[in-house]
C-alpha cells in the first residue's frame, strides 16, 4: 500500500535581517577546524550537522571521536547527510555512526527508477552547537579540506563563525532540511520545491555594525541567494568581488557583472587555477572570460591549491556559505549562506581578498585574446556542452514533476 502524502514542510528561504549578532571570518582549516572542535568539545545539549560531502578517512575519525563523546555526556547529536554527497563513507563507519548513538539521515536517497530524482542535492555545510552558534560555509568533511593531513595540497576553504540572533534561523533552516528527509525520497516532497512561499518581510539593515540575515535555496527560479547578490551587484557604486571555485555563472548574474564594470565599479573575481576537481567546469567558464575582460573585469586565477571558497562583497555587503554562484548550484542544490553588514568583517574579507591576490595569476586581457584556437574551441565546446545539458534537465525536471503534482 502507498505510503499516503503529508503536506511538506513550509519552505522559508529568507529571514529578516537581525542585529546584535557576532560573525567571525575563519579562513583556512587551521583556523576554522580547531574553533568547530572545541564548541563541540564543550557542546552540553544539541550539535547539529548538515553536510553535502562526507568521506571516511582521519577527519572523519577524529569527528567521530568527538561525537561520540558527545552523546557519552547526554548531548543529542543529529547529522544530516547528502546521499550523493557522503557515498565516499565506508560502511563500517555508518555502523560506527549508529553505536555511537549518532541519529543519522540521509537527504534525498537514490532511486534507479527515478533517475531525475537525483538531481535535488543538499550542498549546505551547517554546523549549530547547542542553539547558540553556528558555523556556515564551504566545508566539507573529508581529509582534503584538512592542511593538518593534505598540507599544502588542502582545499582553502572559509566557515563563519555566527553568535546571536542570526543563529536562531540557521537552527530553523536544519529543522526544514531535517523534516523533509524524513519523509524519504524527495519525490514524496516534490510540492515543497515546487511551490513558492513568498519570504517575510524583512526590513533593511541600516549602516550599523553587528547585522546578518539567513538566505537559503533549494533550486529552481528565483533562487533567493542568486537574486541577493544580483540585486547588490546590479546597485553597486564602488566595487564587487566575487570569489568561486566553478565559474559558469547563471545569464542574469553575467549580466548584471558585466553591467556594473561597464559603469566604471571595480569588479574583481577570483577563481581557481589549474589545481581544480572540476576542469571541464573551468574550461567552459573561460568561454565568457573575453567578453568581461573586455568590460573592465578583472580575472585572477589561484595558484596554490583548490580554492574552494564561496563568498562575495559588494561595497559594505558581504556574503559567504555554500553557493557556487554556478548554474547547476542554481537549479537544483540546497544551498544557505550568510549575509552581513559589518564593517569589522568586511575588512576581514577584503584582506582575505588581497591575500588570495598575492597568490593568484591575473588573466591579462591582451593576452588571453591571442590564446590557442585549441584553448578556443574546448572552452567554447565545454560551454556550449555544459549549457544546453543543464537546459535538457531543466526541461526534463520540469515535465516530470508537473506530471507527479498533476496525480497527486
Amino acid at each position: 500500500m502507498p505510503r499516503p502524502l503529508h503536506p511538506p514542510p513550509t519552505a522559508q528561504l529568507a529571514w529578516p535581517w537581525r542585529d546584535e549578532c557576532r560573525l567571525t571570518l575563519l579562513a583556512g582549516g587551521l583556523r576554522f577546524l580547531p574553533a568547530i572542535r572545541t564548541a563541540l568539545q564543550g557542546a552540553t545539549q544539541t550539535v547539529h550537522i548538515e553536510m553535502y560531502l562526507c568521506a571516511s578517512g582521519a577527519l572523519f575519525d577524529e569527528w567521530l571521536r568527538v561525537l561520540t563523546a558527545c552523546v557519552a555526556r547526554g548531548v543529542r547529536v543529529r547529522m544530516l547527510l547528502d546521499d550523493i554527497g557522503c557515498r565516499e563513507l565506508a560502511v563500517e563507519d555508518w555502523h560506527r555512526l549508529q553505536q555511537a548513538g549518532i541519529t543519522v539521515r540521509r537527504f534525498n536517497r537514490l532511486q534507479w527508477a527515478r533517475p531525475l530524482a537525483a538531481l535535488v542535492r543538499d550542498h549546505r555545510k551547517l554546523v549549530l552547537v547547542d542553539g547558540r552558534r553556528a558555523w556556515v560555509g564551504g566545508f566539507c568533511l573529508n581529509d582534503e579540506s584538512d592542511p593538518r593531513i593534505f598540507g599544502d595540497e588542502a582545499w582553502f576553504d572559509a566557515m563563519v563563525g555566527c553568535h546571536g540572533p542570526v543563529v536562531t534561523d540557521f537552527a530553523a533552516l536544519f529543522e526544514q532540511a531535517w523534516a523533509l528527509a524524513g519523509r524519504g525520497p524527495i519525490t514524496d516532497a516534490l510540492r515543497w520545491r515546487l511551490q513558492k512561499y513568498p519570504p517575510p518581510h524583512a526590513n533593511e539593515a541600516g549602516r550599523c555594525d553587528g547585522w546578518a540575515r539567513v538566505r537559503a535555496a533549494r533550486g529552481g527560479r528565483n533562487n533567493p541567494v542568486l537574486r541577493a547578490f544580483v540585486h547588490h551587484v546590479l546597485r553597486a557604486q564602488r566595487e564587487v568581488w566575487l570569489c568561486t571555485p566553478y565559474f559558469l555563472p547563471p545569464r542574469s548574474l553575467y549580466k548584471a557583472l558585466l553591467f556594473a564594470a561597464r559603469r566604471g565599479v571595480d569588479v574583481r573575481l577570483t577563481v581557481p587555477g589549474r589545481n581544480t576537481d572540476h576542469p571541464v567546469l573551468r574550461y567552459a567558464g573561460h568561454h565568457l572570460y573575453q567578453r568581461l575582460l573586455l568590460a573592465g573585469v578583472h580575472i585572477e586565477e589561484y595558484q596554490p591549491r583548490f580554492l574552494h571558497l564561496k563568498a562575495a562583497r559588494v561595497d559594505d555587503w558581504c556574503t559567504l556559505g555554500s553557493f557556487n554562484y554556478d548554474r547547476w548550484n542554481s537549479s537544483w542544490n540546497l544551498e544557505a549562506n550568510v549575509e552581513i553588514i559589518d564593517s569589522d568583517f568586511c575588512h576581514q574579507l577584503r584582506a582575505l581578498q588581497q591575500s588570495l591576490a598575492q597568490d593568484s595569476q591575473p588573466v591579462v586581457p591582451h593576452r588571453w585574446l591571442r590564446r590557442h584556437p585549441w584553448q578556443r574551441w574546448r572552452a567554447t565546446f565545454w560551454y556550449w556542452f555544459g549549457t544546453r545539458l543543464i537546459r535538457q534537465l531543466k526541461a526534463f525536471w520540469n515535465t516530470a514533476t508537473a506530471n507527479r503534482v498533476e496525480k497527486h
